[in-house]
């Protein structure tokens, strides 16, 4: 068994560390020739030590190595943290835990790998981690979210390796007895494009709405309020009902294929439980109420057959992915097996007529291959994804400006024929700055935490 970090991690450390620095040291050379005051020498100076102090740990966790190899002679560790060779008869025990409860969710809340030295054994650091084994003290190798392997295969290497000495503690990747896991689907590179592809549609989506809802309203609000400031009003009515219609259909037609693309799921005796780490949707497939719906019976699931069930006013909800939305590539034949051998023995007839449809898919499904054995796996650059997700956060929020500018622009010019209409559209305009504004700041924030969380990672790994 060999624990690497994937190489993506360390080029992405390397570059915002290296920007980082670089900033600090343009700001530097700015403070020292600009002449400046003693307030922005103060400001340079703080901007300088952020940098140095943020940008010095990524480059340094960049470029130090990481190698934790494992086989039936001992550990071969080379972190920043431990660099030592450990025969087994030198381990007490291999542990997986659970994240500490101060952790934060997302990529600081994966599940670490512990090692407890036998006694007397001395790792070269001090052990500094509560093992939960009555008492004993450990060291953390790595967070899970660190290293390219996938958890059910850790967890089979671990304990074919270790025996005796392996405990998994972690509730997260420990399932109740008997249940039946599905893989992830789609399993990468497929989930990667099919990732981007859900991505360019919502870009389209809102370029859509910005151009043939949006823009087209507002125009026929300057358009009415020009001739008449009372038919402007009573279009200012309509077209806002509309925009906010348009809006929440759009949403509700192609809001939730998204979820079900990140989501895990199991089979618990009877139920289908979406979300292992947390399950809080359980789906009774014994409820009379399951159906196999083709592709397009549901908008916004582009070429994915569904498992699904009625819904508000009867309409379906989508509980689980059977093929692939943009490829319309089936699940596992493995994965539609399990489901059809629950189903075929439910008490409703309607549950066993859906179990016949998947048995039909599943003479057509792939066989599983071993590249799917990690229903859970973790993606193959946790730091990589959890920045590029941040990133595309904060340019959704620079593209929103421009529908508050929008409005805003349009309400400046509409008070010129109107008082009231344009300033209707001004405290629209303010009110959609305000909640923008605060989207914004949760999107910066929430990139500078992942910047600072990357950081803090690689400065604990080098302690």
């Amino acid at each position: 068994m060999k624990l690497r970090r994937p190489f993506i991690d360390r080029v992405v450390a390397f570059l915002f560390g290296m920007l980082l620095l670089g900033g600090a040291a343009s700001v530097a050379h700015g403070a020292v020739t600009g002449g400046l005051g003693w307030v922005g020498l103060l400001f340079c100076a703080a901007v300088v030590l952020f940098g140095l102090a943020i940008g010095g740990p990524l480059v340094r966790h960049a470029v130090l190595p990481f190698r934790v190899d494992v086989d039936a002679s001992g550990w071969s560790v080379r972190t920043p943290k431990v660099n030592r060779y450990l025969r087994w008869d030198e381990v007490a025990a291999v542990v997986l835990a659970d994240a500490p409860a101060t952790a934060r969710r997302g990529i600081t809340a994966a599940p670490r790998l512990l090692l407890v030295p036998a006694v007397g054994v001395s790792v070269g650091v001090p052990l500094t981690e509560a093992s939960g084994l009555g008492g004993q003290a450990a060291v953390e190798l790595c967070q899970l979210s660190e290293v390219d392997y996938g958890q059910d295969l850790l967890l089979r290497d671990l304990a074919a390796l270790a025996g005796d000495r392996f405990h998994n503690l972690c509730r997260q990747l420990t399932r109740p007895a008997g249940a039946i896991p599905l893989r992830r689907f789609p399993d990468e590179p497929d989930h990667a494009r099919l990732t981007r592809w859900l991505d360019r549609r919502r870009a389209l989506l809102f370029a859509g709405w910005y151009l043939l809802v949006l823009v087209p309203a507002l125009l026929l609000i300057g358009v009415a309020t020009h001739g008449d400031e009372l038919l402007g009003g009573i279009v200012l009515v309509a077209c806002v009902v509309g925009i906010v219609a348009a809006t929440i259909k759009i949403w509700l037609i192609f809001g939730d294929c998204r979820d079900l693309v990140d989501g895990s799921a199991m089979i618990n005796g009877t139920d289908l439980v979406i979300g292992v780490d947390a399950p809080t949707h359980p789906t009774s497939l014994h409820s009379g109420i399951v159906d196999i719906l083709r592709p397009g019976s549901v908008r916004g699931y582009g070429k994915a057959w569904l498992l699904t069930q009625p819904g508000h006013k009867g309409r379906p909800i989508a509980d689980l992915l059977l093929s692939d939305p943009r490829t319309g590539r089936l699940r596992s034949r493995d994965d539609l097996r399990a489901l059809e051998a629950v189903l075929r023995v439910s008490p409703y007839e309607r549950d066993r007529a859906a179990g016949q449809q998947l048995q039909e898919l599943a003479m057509a499904a792939p066989e599983t291959s071993p590249s799917t054995l990690a229903p859970d796996a973790l993606p193959a650059s946790a730091y990589a994804r959890a920045l590029w997700h941040a990133v595309q956060g904060v340019g959704r929020a620079v593209v929103l400006f421009g529908v508050v500018g929008t409005v805003g622009i349009v309400g400046g010019r509409a008070g010129e024929d109107s008082e009231i209409v344009g300033a209707a559209l001004i405290i629209a305009a303010v009110c959609l700055f305000g909640v923008w504004l605060l989207y914004a700041l949760y999107r910066t924030w929430g990139l500078l935490g992942v910047l600072l969380t990357i950081a803090a990672r690689a400065i604990r790994g080098a302690r």
